[in-house]
């Protein structure tokens, strides 16, 4: 059982503590834990058998106790006994828009509603309207959200699918099962939500395969094997020989409508992509059908053809482009790590700069800052900074808050003073379309934003964008020189690919951030990446991407 298995047992457990109405403080710190546990870069097994799960960041005695449980076992008794409690349908409730605890447990009492159709019919059957808080509007509403939240479902976010599926290609590498694996479909084009899990491999010898890992072999089936992960995730293994691995390649990448163009290529020259020979590489297929080889990332059969024929595929942005981070927070909000150590972190890993960008005080479940801490905390930058050698700079910074009016969180003033401001919105989201819209462009308006910060509020699997007219921001942020940013924290994902290639077109520029919470998190900066490429995003349209004094001119001229 790997880590993030041990971490989704603790989230299980602090979701059914908070539905029976435990202690919130141990609520917190099992969430803390699964967090924690879900970014170690070390086994948990490993620890465990060393005796060190205790130095591990919020774990003490009794989560070090579970954590042997439940590898061991797969659960813990605190775990069973919540369960015999308390339906474990009911966190499933839990993850539709507005509907809190307090819901949750009125439905269950009150109705005996135990899962989202049992809501759903609740709903419909006009019931929930009798229980105290519920009105004939909740009822539509929820049908509204449970629909929604059933349409989520159908495709998993590609955070967790992707890391849980790298940890199946190594296993399956280091089996001597197969000599190579590769991911292809939705993985291998980075879509932001994946609807299968599916890889091509060269199979060396399967019965070398742990048999845990196997679901399914038909006799017969030589092309295709059924895996499973480590915490239950289903995948789908194409086998295919080494020399026909570049045409399968091809095959399996790209969406369906990619495909079908490339089989009619093939059929224009009296070939078939499915069953004639085209070699081991998969950029022997695209140049044998007249082609440059495409990246996966754009092979959705939005215009690719066109401009590959043209020789003009445009030089996508890389990791290696990247210069640093323009949105991190610190424990001086609700980051994990202290302004130092997400510095030292960023400049480990060559960055030019590493900007903090703490909350601001509207947001007071994050400890959001005011004035006189933002102050405080550009001392101790400027402090900071004097200390590093070689050019490295911390940047001052803040993620504020756009509030219900469109007004920033924090005086013009401050933020004036400070080096890069992201402003966001985080509160007042039921607001209607055109209020919303009016509400961020008051913002960008301003004259001291420098980001707008994951401009449709989504959370992927969890929430909708809130209703903006995206197009109007957009052309509002190049009116007024403000980047728009790609989220790059893989619950948001925020500019999605469309909006991030359509606001690219029109002529902003973005920038992709990893929303980092401690130093492990610049790490995730590989989701906004495959976002960006996913909009054709060149370097240039990145300003992460820019020569840092090119950068620093533009967010000092934008001050003046």
């Amino acid at each position: 059982m790997n880590n993030y298995a041990v971490a989704r047992t603790f989230e299980r457990i602090a979701d059914l503590m908070e539905i029976k109405g435990e202690n919130p403080f141990k609520i917190r710190a099992y969430r803390q834990a699964s967090q924690t546990m879900q970014e170690l870069t070390e086994s948990l097994e490993v620890l465990a058998e060393r005796g060190d799960l205790k130095g591990i960041p919020g774990v003490g005695d009794a989560i070090a106790s579970k954590t042997r449980d439940i590898l061991a076992t797969g659960t813990t008794p605190l775990l069973d006994e919540l369960r015999g409690e308390i339906p474990e349908s009911l966190v499933e409730l839990l993850a539709l828009p507005g509907f809190g605890v307090k819901k949750v447990q009125a439905v269950w009492r009150g109705l005996d509603v135990r899962t989202p159709a049992d809501l759903l019919r609740a709903a419909q059957q006009q019931k929930l309207r009798t229980l105290p808080g519920f009105t004939a509007r909740t009822e539509a509403t929820l049908q509204e959200a449970i629909t929604a939240h059933w349409r989520r479902l159908r495709e998993e976010p590609v955070g967790i699918a992707l890391p849980d599926t790298e940890s199946l290609v190594e296993e399956m590498l280091g089996s001597g099962a197969f000599s190579r694996v590769e991911l292809v479909g939705a993985l291998r084009r980075r879509k932001d939500t994946v609807p299968m899990r599916t890889l091509l491999a060269v199979a060396a010898d399967l019965e070398r395969l742990p048999a845990e890992l196997r679901t399914h072999n038909a006799p017969g089936d030589r092309d295709l094997v059924r895996l499973v992960t480590r915490t239950g995730g289903s995948v789908t293994a194409w086998l295919c020989g080494a020399a026909r691995f570049g045409q399968y390649l091809a095959l399996l990448t790209g969406s369906d409508a990619h495909v079908e163009r490339l089989r009619a290529r093939a059929a224009s020259r009296g070939r078939r992509l499915d069953t004639d020979a085209w070699g081991a590489a998969e950029e022997e297929v695209y140049a044998q059908l007249g082609l440059p080889w495409i990246p996966p990332e754009m092979r959705e059969d939005r215009g690719e053809f066109d401009v590959a024929e043209a020789g003009s595929l445009p030089r996508l942005v890389e990791a290696g482009d990247y210069r640093g981070c323009l949105h991190a927070h610190t424990t001086w909000s609700d980051g994990l790590a202290d302004v130092g150590a997400m510095a030292e972190a960023a400049r480990r890993l060559g960055y030019a700069y590493h900007a903090v960008t703490d909350h601001s005080k509207a947001l007071t479940v994050a400890r959001g800052l005011d004035e006189a801490r933002v102050l405080a905390q550009r001392e101790e930058i400027a402090s900071l900074n004097a200390g590093f050698a070689g050019g490295f700079r911390v940047l001052s910074g803040i993620e504020c808050d756009i509030l219900a009016d469109g007004t920033l969180d924090l005086s013009l003033e401050v933020l004036d003073r400070l080096d890069v401001v992201v402003a966001s919105v985080h509160l007042h989201r039921k607001q209607d379309e055109a209020t919303m819209t009016a509400r961020i462009v008051r913002a960008l308006e301003s004259g001291v934003v420098d980001i707008l910060g994951h401009p449709t509020g989504r959370l992927l699997g969890a929430r909708d964008p809130y209703p903006v007219d995206v197009e109007r921001v957009i052309r509002a942020a190049i009116a007024n020189q403000v980047a728009l940013e790609i989220n790059a924290y893989p619950d948001r994902l925020d500019l999605d690919d469309v909006w991030a290639r359509r606001a690219y077109e029109l002529g902003a520029v973005l920038s992709i951030n990893p929303d980092a919470h401690r130093p492990e998190h610049l790490a995730l900066l590989r989701y906004g990446m495959g976002q960006a490429r996913r909009a054709w995003l060149t370097p240039e349209a990145v300003i992460n991407c820019w020569p840092p004094d090119r950068l620093f001119d533009w967010l000092h001229h934008r001050r003046e």
